[in-house]
């Protein structure tokens, strides 16, 4: 009895062939359409400590990590090959973060970009290589593709 819980309990990862390069999501704000980028932010950061009132919790209800994944998930597969949904499934995910106030607009930029950057370990040194750019988005546009990205799942 006690050989069938034990794996219940203690789970094997060797299921895992290798560990693969991480990715990491910036945006920026843009001026205009071809502008180069001063500026870039992370996009939904890990918090650097989490409480263990906060981390119980986040045990059983934790719907932006989740959100975190799947966007992760887009990030990696465009590691592999371009994907025009993924690219828009994760801009709209940037623009729904804009809409709720989680990212702050500058006014004075109208457009919004991304990057990906994927983050491996060689040895003792993490590398960061920017790996995809996204087109630059006009963000009064976006409330035409957000609107329709809705009425198209609906």
């Amino acid at each position: 009895m006690l050989k069938l819980l034990l794996p219940v309990i203690f789970p094997s990862w060797r299921f895992f062939s290798s560990i693969g390069p991480s990715p990491r999501i910036h945006f920026t704000f843009l001026t205009n359409e071809n502008d180069e980028p001063d500026a870039w932010q992370e996009f939904r950061p890990r918090p650097a400590k989490v409480s263990l009132k906060s981390g119980l919790w986040r045990l059983l209800h934790n719907p932006e990590w989740n959100e975190t994944l799947y966007i992760n998930t887009c990030a990696e597969r465009l590691f592999e090959g371009y994907s025009e949904m993924r690219e828009q499934e994760i801009m709209r995910r940037i623009l729904a973060a804009i809409d709720s106030g989680e990212i702050k607009v500058d006014s004075a930029k109208p457009y919004v970009t991304y990057r990906l950057s994927a983050v491996m370990r060689e040895g003792q040194v993490i590398n960061q290589q920017v790996t995809f750019v996204a087109t630059p988005l006009l963000l009064v546009d976006s409330a035409l593709i957000s609107a329709s990205s809705e009425k198209g799942a609906a």
